[in-house]
């Protein structure tokens, strides 16, 4: 019993720690207006030279690393709030609809539609879609109301669900990167660094950025956020890079 106390007392405290900690506030190094409705959510592409980019109005962009437009795909969608890239398609997530689409690459042509189904509120429903690499799944990320991960596998039919309880106020972004994952809380103006594992957190920052709705990481490891009501990219230096 003794050594069971003391175990518990252990994770407690080890939890208690993360939380205590610090948040250290990131400065943006550049901002930059982009000719994107809404920009709700963005993707770095896999060979390092595009984002993509997708907008509350339905709309799937494509700009080079400096938000300017190279093309816009052939869809119109219905609240789009998030957008994932591999080397070979494009996956855009409907909060809305509750669909995932999937875009070939390099074409943009629409290749297949699944349809997940949440019965939470219409504008509490997924706002953050990656591919965890340290479990092999997609983690598809609920708003709020409460916070819930649904894990798909490479088919997209959901394979697990996790509560993810009061780990922010929102989570309205998700990325994964150097094996770690990475969401973003709107309401909270704070990016979390999560476990891949168990998605318990690790570390935090807040970020001076109204209306925060998507996150990614640059080539060189620099951190790009869209703002949604002010159509802009914030480009920060590597958060962990960052001495607490």
């Amino acid at each position: 019993m003794k050594k069971t106390i003391i175990t518990i007392l252990g994770i407690v405290l080890c939890f208690s720690s993360v939380y205590a900690q610090e948040i250290l506030k990131l400065d943006p190094v550049k901002k930059i207006d982009i000719l994107v409705p809404e920009p709700s959510d963005i993707a770095h592409s896999q060979d390092g030279k595009s984002l993509f980019v997708v907008s509350d109005n339905g709309y799937l962009f494509e700009t080079d690393l400096e938000g300017t437009l190279i093309r816009k795909a052939d869809y119109k969608g219905l609240d789009v709030e998030a957008v994932y890239v591999n080397t070979s398609h494009v996956y855009v997530v409907e909060e809305f609809t509750r669909k995932i689409k999937m875009f070939s690459l390099p074409d943009l042509i629409l290749e297949k539609t699944v349809k997940i189904p949440y019965y939470g509120g219409r504008n509490k429903g997924y706002e953050g879609f990656t591919y965890n690499k340290a479990k092999a799944v997609f983690s598809l990320f609920v708003e709020k109301d409460p916070l819930y991960v649904f894990e798909l596998d490479e088919n997209l039919e959901k394979v697990n669900e996790i509560n993810l309880g009061k780990l922010a106020r929102d989570i309205s972004a998700a990325t994964y990167y150097d094996h770690h994952l990475w969401v973003l809380s709107d309401e909270d103006r704070t990016i979390f660094k999560l476990n891949p594992n168990d998605y318990s957190v690790l570390a935090k920052w807040e970020i001076p950025v109204l209306n925060a709705e998507g996150l990614t990481f640059g080539a060189d490891g620099n951190l790009i956020i869209a703002s949604d009501a002010l159509e802009r990219l914030y480009y920060f230096n590597n958060p962990e890079n960052i001495q607490r």
